[in-house]
């Protein structure tokens, strides 16, 4: 039975979930008009800013019709002037004179619609990014509707998570939190909670959090959209608190329990259990500072169980030694009392 003792310490609770970076503020730029590409401005891997031209698209066609529709425009503004002329007159009725206002306004309505069939043969950049796919080549037909560029603001690339309802009251917005690349190494930043989302998925007990990526980690040689990384949050930290190790924490259904060292037999004390880390857990209640404890080898213990106190190498104790942490590869208690032929405890 490998021996320890309550301490007083630090501890800080995280938790670390998986992500996939991905940005907030991306599209895919379709063309809003049918033609050939003549000129192509825009390569992968290129910053452009919003309204930029990216690419242009033969327009013979619409310039002629916005020609023609001018030319429309200048006559039905000829006959509304004289048809106006005569109404002054009384050469005509109200009637004439609307008919030749509504033929204006329908000659206007056409010019304004061929003004944009022109407007749409040129490819137009939505907003300040980078153009991450371009799926056309110059001198390619294209119809409305096809793909053409897709673009990243590499400003808004974020983090989302899933976190247990349980930490939410934990959480707040600006909040650090850790993101480290795990398939692509030398990726690590520290971003800040965006968001917290105000509902709860019932299905999963989980809340969606949304963290934001400082932006000289973004980018080339930085993090991308779709990489796979894990993010970690601090939830709490408390000083100066009872610690015990894992290892000591026994299970009865849901209670939890460790064994105090009371001469050579052990008493089974309940405990209620604060913050954890990957090694220690907080006492919130149990037995006090400087108390031993058993922390390996409880396996069929009871209370009141007669015990013999080894180190970790299955080596006896003398009496109110306790064993030096545990290092390297050494195995765990149970085995080591078995390999020294001395039983862990007597019931």
């Amino acid at each position: 039975m490998v021996s320890g003792e309550v301490r007083r310490g630090a501890i800080t609770n995280t938790i670390a979930i998986a992500s996939t970076i991905e940005a907030e503020q991306q599209v895919t730029v379709h063309a809003e008009s049918t033609g050939r590409i003549v000129s192509l401005k825009a390569e992968e891997g290129a910053e452009v800013k919003k309204g930029a031209r990216l690419a242009q698209i033969k327009f013979d066609s619409q310039s002629s019709a916005l020609t023609r529709a001018n030319t429309s425009l200048a006559k039905a503004q000829e006959d509304y002037d004289r048809a106006k002329r005569l109404f002054e007159g009384s050469a005509i009725g109200r009637e004439e004179l609307q008919n030749a206002k509504s033929a204006l306004d329908m000659a206007k309505l056409d010019v304004r619609d061929r003004r944009r069939e022109m407007k749409n043969t040129k490819v137009i950049a939505p907003f300040n990014g980078t153009i991450v796919e371009r799926q056309v080549a110059e001198g390619g037909f294209v119809t409305s509707g096809a793909a053409l560029f897709t673009i990243t603001d590499f400003d808004t690339l974020v983090a989302r998570v899933y976190v247990p309802e349980k930490e939410l009251d934990r959480l707040a917005i600006g909040q650090e939190a850790e993101v480290v690349g795990k398939a692509a190494k030398g990726r690590r930043a520290v971003g800040k909670i965006e968001r917290i989302a105000p509902i709860v998925d019932a299905s999963t007990g989980t809340v969606k959090v949304t963290i934001s990526l400082p932006r000289d980690q973004v980018g080339p040689g930085g993090f991308l959209p779709g990489m796979y990384a894990e993010v970690t949050l601090t939830t709490d930290h408390h000083d100066d608190v009872p610690l015990i190790p894992k290892s000591a924490v026994v299970y009865d259904e849901d209670q939890a329990y460790v064994f105090v060292i009371d001469g050579e037999r052990v008493k089974k004390a309940r405990i209620e259990i604060g913050l954890s880390d990957a090694e220690s857990v907080e006492l919130n209640s149990g037995p006090a500072p400087g108390e031993p404890i058993v922390i390996a080898g409880q396996a069929g213990l009871k209370d009141g169980s007669l015990i013999s106190l080894v180190d970790y190498q299955g080596n006896p104790l003398a009496p109110g030694e306790t064993a030096p942490p545990k290092t390297g590869d050494e195995s765990k208690a149970g085995a080591a009392e078995e390999s020294a032929g001395k039983p862990a405890a007597n019931g």
